[in-house]
């Protein structure tokens, strides 16, 4: 009978119920797509939102542009993420944000005040809501750095200081922690970025030292042991992690000159020049991308900066270089800036522009010719320039009713900003003009303009009389080289 039963269900088409195995139903997969969307108060004409982030097993950051519709709306779509990443987000300007796979932030800002306005909502927001306030009164508060506020202690007090900053941030991260968690991969960033931060600082009150004094600084024994330890990347500035990469570009100058350059800030021609920066910067760097990198940057600052006054040694120190350096693009802008700078010698035509003034009108530097033409290269937060202001003003009192120009070229890219500058400063005056070249664009590449504030003197013939002229808190060395220029007649 048992048999008949079963082929009755079998013919039936249906089977006996049969104990099963219980089955887990399978995991969903993760995420791999984040969104971010948002809207941008004053946003200009053909906007756009960039993005670059370092992906793995690629040699450089790449970047990603999106558009912004006329509304200010935009949206950024990232597909394919296996790790959380952390990126540059371009507004106009640009801050780092940290991005995992599955987020949805949704952000509002003003395009005109970035970290001010800047508010994130949505998954993924708690990170990045800390990273904004971390930049704004960390991270790009120069004026409240230690070196900036401390640079008359003692090398052992400024170390102090230094570590006191450093425990202010970890005591903020740990804060936001508290309120809610941070990714793991995310907080050892930060720590690392903020260990690489306080060495930046160590090294720069030593350089500061060094600049006041035109000699090198006495120190305790071991004062720069901390270069052993910071997390510098050994691939250099175009595959390093977005988080560091503001911080280790300010490495490269601030390393450069308390190590390889003398108390001048200039290479100066001597036997064996090249051999001895390259025994320091591998002693200190190692045999790595970051060192010729660094050693790069050296060169095309003296180049552009000193044009007149470091080719010789520069060039000597050139053919090693080409020789050693693993970074065929640092080898490109090294070769271009040895070209370029060949036309910014005294006695060479000085390079033509056209730039809006504060009033709105077109200037270019023909409309000075027969006039001496004091260059002024600077922006409105940059507090070596601005600090310059008091001599400034004394300065051009001084040539009043003669035939000098004091030419100010601002490289702001926000108008708002350069404008306030000068009327906080008291830099106007019936003897200047005053000119924006937005992000260096223009005038500040032909001159070749690395470092600010950068000066120039330019005869009545139009040609340049003096690169890397002396600044107006010089006194009577500026006035001496606008003295001599203006007796040469045309």
């Amino acid at each position: 009978m048992k048999r008949l039963f079963y082929l009755s269900l079998l013919l039936s088409g249906c089977t006996a119920a049969r104990p099963t195995a219980v089955t887990k139903a399978p995991a969903p997969a993760p995420p791999t797509t984040a969104v971010v969307r948002g809207t941008i108060r004053n946003a200009t004409p053909n906007d756009t939102v960039r993005l670059w982030r370092k992906v793995p097993n690629e040699s450089q950051r790449t970047q990603l542009k999106f558009p912004v519709a006329a509304d200010g709306s935009f949206e950024m779509r990232l597909t394919g993420l296996t790790e959380a990443l952390d990126a540059q987000l371009g507004i106009g300007n640009a801050l780092t944000v940290f991005i995992s796979p599955g987020d949805s932030l949704t952000l509002i800002v003003d395009r005109k005040d970035l970290l001010e306005t800047l508010q994130f909502s949505g998954r993924g927001a708690h990170v990045n809501n800390y990273l904004t306030q971390a930049q704004r009164h960390f991270d790009y508060d120069f004026g409240n750095l230690p070196e900036s506020q401390h640079g008359a202690a003692s090398p052992a007090e400024f170390v102090q200081f230094a570590d006191a900053y450093r425990q202010r941030q970890l005591d903020t991260l740990a804060a936001w922690q508290a309120k809610a968690p941070l990714p793991a991969e995310f907080v050892a960033l930060r720590r690392q970025l903020l260990d690489l931060q306080r060495g930046l600082s160590i090294l720069r009150y030593a350089g500061n030292q060094k600049g006041q004094t035109q000699q090198e600084p006495t120190l305790p024994v071991g004062y720069f042991d901390f270069l052993k330890s910071i997390p510098l990347p050994a691939e250099g500035m175009w595959a390093v992690r977005s988080t560091f990469s503001q911080t280790l570009a300010f490495f490269h100058g601030a390393y450069s000159y308390m190590f390889l350059l003398p108390p001048s800030g200039q290479l100066i021609p001597a036997p064996g020049l090249a051999e001895k920066i390259y025994a320091q910067a591998t002693a200190d760097l190692g045999e790595t991308i970051l060192r010729d990198q660094v050693i790069g940057e050296l060169l095309m600052g003296q180049l552009y900066d000193h044009p007149n006054t470091t080719r010789e040694a520069v060039g000597a120190v050139l053919p090693t270089y080409f020789a050693r350096t693993q970074d065929s693009m640092y080898v490109r802008n090294v070769r271009l800036a040895w070209q370029t700078t060949a036309g910014l010698q005294t006695g060479q035509p000085a390079p033509a522009f056209s730039l809006r003034s504060a009033q709105g009108k077109s200037v270019t530097l023909a409309d000075f010719k027969g006039k001496v033409v004091y260059l002024d290269f600077w922006y409105s937060s940059c507090r070596p320039c601005l600090a310059e202001a008091p001599a400034a003003e004394k300065l051009k009192k001084q040539f009043l009713g003669r035939d000098v120009v004091f030419l100010y070229i601002s490289v702001d890219r926000k108008a708002e900003e350069w404008q306030q500058a000068i009327r906080r400063f008291t830099l106007a005056s019936s003897n200047s003009v005053h000119l924006l070249d937005p992000g260096a664009a223009k005038a500040a590449s032909a001159y070749g303009v690395s470092s600010f504030p950068s000066y120039w003197v330019i005869g009545r013939d139009g040609r340049i009389w003096r690169g890397a002229a002396p600044r107006p808190s010089s006194g009577p060395e500026v006035v001496a080289v606008l003295e001599k220029a203006l007796a040469v007649k045309r």
